[in-house]
């Protein structure tokens, strides 16, 4: 089997109006190869990339030697081509890619990041709305929650987890974490801050606290790991493998997490697993929303210790299955994903899972 062809462009599935956080646009990425099989990576990748150090490479090669590609500049930071071949993977073996990667389940559970539309650090949101927003969620079937860590008073924050807890009580199933996702606030917590925060934390029974310091400072990550009991997360920015194995080898988390898309592709996320595993630490995926979770569920399905996948960013008060329905007129199917039981169902068909009606592309495509 050779590439014959690679192409990325936009589909614009329903006019964005005010408040409209749907899915109203897709960058889409296109792998045609000399069988008829089509692989689809729903990412767009800068056609200067494509132009300059993709297509040279992989146009006339085998799109199944994914590991050869992975090693040469083609797959570099362009995650819309590597998913598109594994998409022919699967679909030339008629299997689901985390087969092809040794599966370990067939649903896993997932997660909802929010944030709420309006001021970043979220302080326009009162701690009583925030709060009684993710009860309403738990109240329709969703039982994990992350939240951004932003606002001035970093506790106020812990103060949001501090009422869901008060108000569900110690209900089965129910998990809370925090993301302060390093340097995007603009400012950085002190170490005395983050000790705080995780301190706090721990007193509620919180599930993890992620990226509390800067990416960068790997020394201030190991010292609270080794202060807390409470599970601290980092490694979503990394995309090459020495990112991964410096947090691991330090000792800096005790959850690893490589980004489906920002890492490069499922073939990262694999790895990153493995060395998780011999470091005897979890791999649990960062997340993302809608078709851009295809790839990332492909990977995790493989990975043993990816206990749980993030669907983000949840813009209250939509549920995902309103922010990704746009999505569902360019497919097949009659939705993209099934959440049931706080589980989400890993896709059954071929490749990535995701089956596309070419004409319907063609239709939204601008």
């Amino acid at each position: 089997m050779k590439i014959t062809s690679i192409d990325s462009f936009t589909v614009k599935l329903a006019d964005t109006q005010p408040d409209d956080h749907r899915i109203t646009r897709l960058g889409i990425t296109r792998i045609r190869t000399d069988e008829g099989i089509t692989g689809y990576g729903f990412q767009g990748t800068d056609e200067t990339a494509l132009e300059k150090r993709v297509r040279p490479i992989l146009i006339g090669a085998n799109p199944l030697d994914i590991e050869q590609h992975w090693h040469t500049e083609a797959l570099y930071r362009v995650a819309g081509v590597e998913h598109a071949l594994w998409d022919i993977a699967g679909k030339a073996a008629g299997l689901p890619v985390r087969t092809l990667l040794g599966s370990t389940r067939e649903r896993i559970p997932y997660y909802l990041t929010c944030v709420w539309a309006g001021a970043a650090d979220q302080s326009h949101v009162s701690i009583k709305d925030q709060a009684d927003q993710l009860v309403r969620y738990y109240e329709m079937g969703h039982n994990r929650f992350k939240i951004r860590g932003w606002r001035p008073d970093p506790l106020d924050d812990v103060r949001v987890l501090a009422e869901v807890k008060e108000q569900l009580g110690d209900v089965d199933g129910l998990e809370l974490m925090i993301d302060r996702t390093a340097h995007h606030p603009g400012w950085f917590w002190t170490y005395e801050q983050g000790l705080q925060v995780a301190r706090a934390m721990e007193s509620i029974g919180a599930t993890w606290l992620e990226e509390p310091f800067a990416r960068e400072d790997i020394e201030s990550y190991r010292r609270l790991r080794d202060e807390v009991d409470i599970p601290i997360t980092g490694g979503e920015f990394g995309y090459e493998m020495h990112h991964f194995k410096e947090y691991v080898a330090a000792g800096a988390v005790d959850i690893i997490q490589p980004d489906g898309a920002h890492s490069g592709g499922i073939m990262t996320c694999r790895k990153v697993g493995t060395l998780a595993e011999a470091f005897d630490i979890s791999c649990i995926l960062h997340g993302t929303m809608g078709p851009h979770l295809a790839a990332s569920l492909q990977a995790a399905g493989a990975i043993a210790s990816c206990r749980v996948m993030e669907v983000c960013i949840v813009r209250p008060p939509f549920t995902p299955q309103e922010m990704w329905e746009p999505v569902n007129r360019i497919l097949k199917s009659d939705s993209l994903f099934t959440l049931k039981d706080g589980y989400i169902e890993l896709p059954k068909g071929p490749g990535l899972g995701v089956d596309i009606d070419e004409e319907a592309l063609e239709a939204y495509r601008i």
